[in-house]
């Protein structure tokens, strides 16, 4: 189905405006919450605890989101932690405007936002399937991809532009208003059906059933496990060691901005390719792109130049993006909704959870085996675990749920599981 008409459908377009209007006002707000940090006196230090005490309440209460969103209406959910996220950056607006400003406020205000974050992010991946037929779900995926890699590229720019006019307070203070935006979009959603909601299981029970949905899968654990290494090992290795290797050999800051905007920019045309092109084995297409992904750290201590480098930049970022639109179309498509938040939720615990410690390692890495010795051993582990990953058979055997698409069944009552 084209964007056209999938947008064409109410709900879903209500859901797209609510949170391509939330993503715009992220990254300015991040980018202020950056400067606020070290205009009050922080140190890098002080910075990287105000980012954990974002990062760790939204890792450690995912699993809990998991939980809430497969037992109560994910849209009252979603609704509930844009509520929260406004009001913790209205606060925040406020005690910047006031010059009150503290870093303890900062971190307290940065852990509802996390924790808030966690409910927000699993009831969002479930609810998608719950509003479009199943011929829609891939496009829908990459419509909302392609405008959260749009807004990558022009928000920091956004962001600055923003903060220079108005203030850093300003910018969070717009933050607080597309969360209230987003809210007020949602509540204009109307209410999913329930009737695949879980009976009231307690907690821990409902938690070992999300465990057993993944571990009766070996294509969705083995993807799973993947995913933990490319977030765990490639990422760092290009986020940590990257701007150093620009510095170095690119120019430093100019350089790297050519390298992080390229790849964005792949990532918009990876999303518009994923909208265009299926892909009959997805879960095997997947590892395959994260493969090309995962080659880029070596990429960049290669010697090859900065237009080379730019390019390979892009299709990596075009890879990322194509490899979640068919991923998250893949769990729609193939797990039970009423356990399809914990699923998601599970993913991304598995994606985030080494992510404190791996940049911690990075560093410690490059250190003691050298700048480019640390990113060509890097790529190579995220690399061998793509083409392992491949390897598996289930992996290359799960398809696209065709069978599905061609009868315009709905998402939840797809036939044929494949575990």
């Amino acid at each position: 189905m084209s964007a056209r008409n999938v947008l064409r459908q109410r709900d879903f377009r209500l859901l797209f405006v609510g949170q391509t209007v939330s993503m715009a006002g992220d990254a300015p707000a991040v980018l202020a919450l950056t400067f606020v940090v070290l205009e009050i006196g922080g140190s890098p230090a002080a910075l990287g605890g105000v980012l954990a005490a974002r990062f760790v309440p939204l890792t450690g209460l995912l699993l809990l989101g998991g939980v809430l969103a497969d037992r109560f209406p994910r849209r009252e959910l979603m609704i509930a932690a844009d509520l929260t996220r406004a009001a913790t950056q209205a606060v925040l607006a406020v005690l910047l405007a006031c010059g009150a400003a503290q870093l303890w406020q900062i971190m307290v205000l940065q852990v509802v936002y996390g924790g808030a974050q966690a409910l927000f992010t699993p009831a969002s991946g479930g609810i998608v399937a719950q509003l479009v037929p199943a011929d829609s779900l891939r496009a829908a995926n990459a419509l909302v991809a392609m405008s959260s890699s749009l807004l990558r590229v022009v928000g920091p720019a956004l962001g600055a532009v923003l903060i220079a006019a108005a203030g850093l307070g300003a910018a969070v203070a717009v933050d607080a208003v597309t969360f209230l935006i987003s809210a007020v979009v949602l509540l204009g959603v109307r209410r999913p059906a329930a009737s695949q909601r879980t009976t009231s299981e307690p907690l821990l029970s409902a938690l070992r059933t999300g465990w057993r949905e993944v571990a009766s899968r070996a294509w969705l654990w083995t993807s799973i496990a993947n995913f933990t290494v490319f977030s765990a090992v490639a990422v760092p290795a290009v986020l940590v060691l990257g701007p150093r290797v620009a510095q170095l050999e690119f120019g430093g800051p100019d350089g790297w901005a050519v390298i992080m905007t390229t790849f964005a920019a792949g990532a918009v045309l990876g999303s518009a390719v994923a909208l265009r092109i299926s892909a009959a084995r997805p879960a095997a297409v997947c590892a395959a792109l994260l493969a090309v992904a995962a080659a880029r750290p070596a990429l960049l201590v290669s010697g090859l130049g900065l237009p080379i480098i730019g390019v390979y930049s892009a299709l990596s970022g075009a890879a990322v993006s194509m490899a979640m639109v068919y991923w998250r179309t893949l769990l729609q498509e193939r797990i039970p909704l009423s356990v399809l938040s914990r699923v998601r939720s599970i993913d991304d615990f598995g994606s985030t959870l080494l992510t404190p410690v791996a940049y911690l390692a990075t560093g410690q890495l490059a250190a003691y085996a050298g700048l480019h010795g640390g990113m060509v051993l890097l790529t190579a582990i995220a690399v061998a675990a793509s083409v392992a990953t491949v390897a598996v058979p289930a992996v290359r055997h799960v398809s696209g749920n065709t069978d599905a698409v061609a009868a315009g069944l709905p998402a939840a009552s797809h036939p044929g599981r494949v575990r």
